[in-house]
């Protein structure tokens, strides 16, 4: 595993899980309702097209919208890099860093949750 990433999993799981908890709680009481990762991911998603939210969205334009936020959130680690706009409105990304590794669920997971308190990190900072 690179260097950078070894660093992200040395967070103190349970100072993680606490800020996390914090995140849900704040997200909860703006939207009325707890989010999962990939809900976050999705607002995230919707923030960077710049557009507001849009009803009645297909399937595969909320996917992209969850993949929008997944790069959004791994730009502020280092991991991703927006180098364009694509003609939908979503930026183009390129990988800033080695190649990941295979990576468990459970780890996936932390990563993912690393990289979204990051990027709320930097929003308010």
């Amino acid at each position: 595993m690179p260097t950078h990433l070894e660093a992200l999993f040395d967070t103190d799981d349970d100072e993680l899980t606490h800020r996390w908890e914090q995140l849900q709680q704040q997200l909860e009481l703006q939207f009325g309702r707890q989010p999962g990762i990939e809900s976050v991911l999705f607002l995230i998603g919707v923030q960077s097209r710049g557009r507001g939210y849009e009803p009645r969205l297909g399937k595969q334009t909320k996917q992209d919208l969850i993949m929008e936020g997944t790069h959004c959130v791994f730009e502020t680690l280092g991991l991703y890099k927006r180098v364009g706009i694509d003609s939908n409105g979503l930026s183009l990304w390129e990988r800033d860093s080695d190649a990941f590794p295979k990576l468990s669920l459970s780890d996936q997971e932390k990563l993912l949750r690393v990289a979204i308190l990051s990027y709320f990190d930097a929003q308010n900072a």
